[in-house]
């Protein structure tokens, strides 16, 4: 099991605290009709999107004029007709991140091409996967260190 209270320290110490409040995060769920998980919304309490292991993630709430995790899940859902099961974290080259919120893998990273095969999980090519955000976060601060 991940240690977020670790992975936060270890985030801290890197960039600081950026994070979203809990009306963000009930926001967020308000407007894409899920419920995040614990160890997503325990995360973004210090980590509110942005670069991080080497990848452009989506804002977690809207800040800004940066892309948030809210317009581009429904963009991709009215274009592909994306489950209401996935939220969409970034959007990498030729990639796609999504955060499953309800069942595991929790974090599916995927070819672009095959965003219609979320909703079957019958993919050709056989996608990255995290067990839960928490070891997808660990996973992308494991790779800071090697930045």
């Amino acid at each position: 099991m991940t240690d977020i209270a670790k992975l936060k320290d270890k985030y801290i110490a890197i960039y600081g605290f950026e994070g979203c409040s809990a009306e963000e995060l009930r926001q967020i769920e308000d407007a894409l009709g899920v419920r995040l998980p614990d160890d997503f919304k325990i995360i973004s309490e210090f980590y509110s999107g942005g670069f991080l292991g080497g990848i452009s993630h989506h804002e977690i709430a809207a800040h800004g004029e940066a892309t948030n995790i809210v317009q581009e899940t429904l963009r991709i859902r009215a274009a592909t007709g994306l489950s209401q099961d996935y939220v969409v974290l970034a959007e990498p080259s030729g990639s796609l991140i999504v955060l499953n919120v309800t069942r595991p893998p929790s974090v599916i990273w995927c070819d672009a091409v095959e965003v219609n095969k979320l909703n079957t999980m019958e993919f050709v090519n056989e996608p990255d996967s995290w067990s839960s955000y928490a070891s997808f976060f660990e996973y992308l601060l494991s790779h800071e260190d090697e930045e």
